[in-house]
C-alpha cells in the first residue's frame, strides 16, 4: 500500500475514534455502565431537583394563604378572639366578649395577676378550712350563690351522718392563672391549684390524734372567680371548683 494512503487512513480512523467519543453513540453490544446509562441517570436525576422545588418564600405564602386562617391562628396564638371573617358579616358580635390571659390584659392594663394570685391561694386556705369546720359564714361573701348552696348543703347532709371532715393543708404550690373569659360585662378567671393534703371523715365524737393521720394526697383544682369588669371593688367571687 502507498505510504500516502495509509497516512490517510490512519488520520481518518483517529478522526472517527474522536467523533464516536464526543457524540456518544452506543454500540448495539455496549453493555451498561457506559458513558450512556451514566448520562440517563444523571439526566433522572436534574429532573427530579426540578420537580423538587425549594419552598417558596414567606412573601409567596403569606399572599397566598386565605386571610381567615391566618388571622385565626394569629388569634388563638394570643389568645384574643378572630375578628369575624367575610361570611360572618352582618352578625352580631358582642365587644365586651373574649377570652384567653392575652385578651384580658389587653382590655385591663391595670390587672394585678401577682396580686390576684395571692389572693387566690389565701382564700383557697380560708375557703377549704372553713367548710371542714362546718361553718362557712366567715368566707360566704366570698363565694357565689351556687357554691355557697353547694357547700351549705355538703355540711349540712355530713352532719346528719354525725360525721365531721378533717382537713389538713401540709402544702400549698403557687397557683397558676389557667385562662380568662369576658363576657356580658363579667370577667372569670380559672385558677389552678396544687396542694398536698391530708383530708378525712370521722365521727363527731372522735378524738383526732394527730400523730397518727393518714398519709397525705395530692390534690389538683381548678377554681374560677368573677367579678364585674371595671368594678371599683377589687374582690373576687368563687363560682366553681372542679378536680383538674
Amino acid at each position: 500500500m502507498d505510504p500516502l494512503n495509509l497516512i490517510l487512513l490512519i488520520v481518518v480512523v483517529l478522526i472517527g475514534m474522536k467523533l464516536r467519543s464526543i457524540l456518544g453513540f452506543r454500540d448495539e453490544d455496549e453493555k451498561p455502565g457506559s458513558r450512556a446509562d451514566a448520562y440517563r441517570l444523571n439526566r433522572d436525576a436534574f429532573e427530579t431537583k426540578q420537580k423538587t422545588k425549594a419552598p417558596a418564600p414567606i412573601e409567596e405564602l403569606e399572599e397566598d394563604a386565605p386571610a381567615d386562617g391566618l388571622q385565626e391562628a394569629g388569634a388563638a396564638l394570643e389568645g384574643q378572639p378572630a375578628a369575624p371573617s367575610p361570611s360572618a358579616a352582618g352578625e352580631a358580635v358582642e365587644e365586651t366578649s373574649g377570652r384567653g390571659l392575652a385578651y384580658l390584659r389587653s382590655v385591663e392594663p391595670d390587672f394585678d395577676e401577682a396580686g390576684f394570685i395571692d389572693g387566690a391561694r389565701r382564700a383557697y386556705e380560708m375557703i377549704l378550712t372553713a367548710f371542714a369546720d362546718g361553718d362557712i359564714s366567715g368566707v360566704k361573701a366570698f363565694l357565689g350563690a351556687d357554691v355557697a348552696s353547694g357547700f351549705e348543703g355538703a355540711i349540712e347532709a355530713r352532719q346528719a351522718q354525725g360525721q365531721q371532715l378533717i382537713t389538713r393543708i401540709l402544702r400549698l404550690d403557687r397557683p397558676v392563672l389557667d385562662d380568662a373569659r369576658l363576657e356580658n360585662g363579667k370577667v372569670q378567671l380559672d385558677v389552678r391549684f396544687r396542694a398536698e393534703l391530708i383530708s378525712f371523715t370521722a365521727s363527731l365524737d372522735e378524738t383526732i390524734d394527730e400523730a397518727a393521720l393518714p398519709a397525705p394526697n395530692t390534690a389538683l383544682d381548678i377554681w374560677t372567680f368573677e367579678r364585674a369588669q371595671g368594678a371599683s371593688d377589687p374582690s373576687w367571687a368563687l363560682v366553681a371548683t372542679q378536680s383538674a
